[in-house]
């Protein structure tokens, strides 16, 4: 086979894996309940939270609540959106000693991983559409992007954070095969993110110790950034600039992972094997 024709099949390959994982995940008629039910929750909580300060100090606001809660909006759905289950299921085929048999198939692991992250995704994307749907009618022109340029821009914004978000997964879970267990990796991991990824707040409301040490972590670039892009507050050479700080991480920390992976492989053992 031709080089092109190795990576059409290895094309069709990955996304047999995403069509399977996308109909895996719609099986389950009550968990989708659930998954819409948790997805309102989530998002309801940290409204009312700002609301009730907003109300109590009206003045001398940093960000007018006209501004801060489309933004709280849109990065609810999209941390939900990016719930992805990479840790689960690498460190389960971790201790299982799966992962063998993962790499002797012919598709780069990494790879395959992300096609069934982008089905999570695909999956969550659907979900979280009916809430976003509602909150709209309070919200209305707030919540939709600034103009044509700005929604433009977010598109691939959106695919970088998505990627960032997947690579910094990946490169966690490698410290299964040393732990052979996953819980406190995701526990970790999904700290610094509902920390540092500005899900809670706009970085520029945070204080400036905090924010600063998130000018040196990718999680802004997953949750900060592409509502930024999405709401028109980053245009021009920013907008650029913030782009490309997004692509170079993308691509360093799945090259890391790719590096870390192959480090890890050379000390692995199953037991029994």
């Amino acid at each position: 086979m031709t080089r092109r024709q190795d990576l059409l099949a290895d094309l069709g390959t990955l996304r047999a894996l995403f069509v399977c994982a996308v109909r895996a995940s719609f099986a389950y008629k009550p968990a989708l309940l659930m998954s819409v039910l948790s997805a309102g929750f989530s998002y309801a909580i940290p409204m009312l939270v700002w609301r009730h300060i907003y109300q109590a100090n009206q003045q001398g606001q940093a960000i007018p609540a006209r501004a801060l809660f489309p933004y709280l909006l849109i990065a609810g759905c999209l941390n939900f959106a990016f719930a992805m289950n990479v840790e689960g299921r690498i460190g389960q085929r971790i201790r299982m000693g799966l992962i063998a048999t993962d790499l002797l198939r012919p598709i780069d692991f990494q790879m395959a991983q992300l096609a069934q992250a982008l089905s999570d995704g695909l999956f969550n994307l659907i979900l979280v559409l009916p809430i976003f749907g509602v909150t709209l009618l309070f919200w209305r022109s707030s919540a939709l992007p600034r103009d044509a340029a700005a929604l433009l821009a977010f598109c691939p914004s959106l695919v970088l954070s998505f990627v960032i978000l997947f690579a910094v997964s990946f490169i966690f879970v490698q410290a299964s095969f040393v732990t052979y267990s996953g819980y406190g990796i995701t526990a970790a991991r999904n700290a610094l993110q509902l920390t540092f990824s500005g899900l809670s707040a706009p970085l520029v409301l945070f204080p400036p110790a905090l924010r600063a040490v998130s000018q040196w972590l990718p999680f802004r670039h997953t949750i900060h950034t592409p509502v930024s892009v999405y709401l028109g507050w980053i245009r021009g050479v920013e907008l650029w600039a913030a782009l490309g700080e997004q692509l170079a991480w993308a691509v360093g920390l799945l090259l890391l992972g790719r590096f870390m992976l192959a480090r890890a492989l050379r000390r692995f053992e199953i037991q029994g094997g």
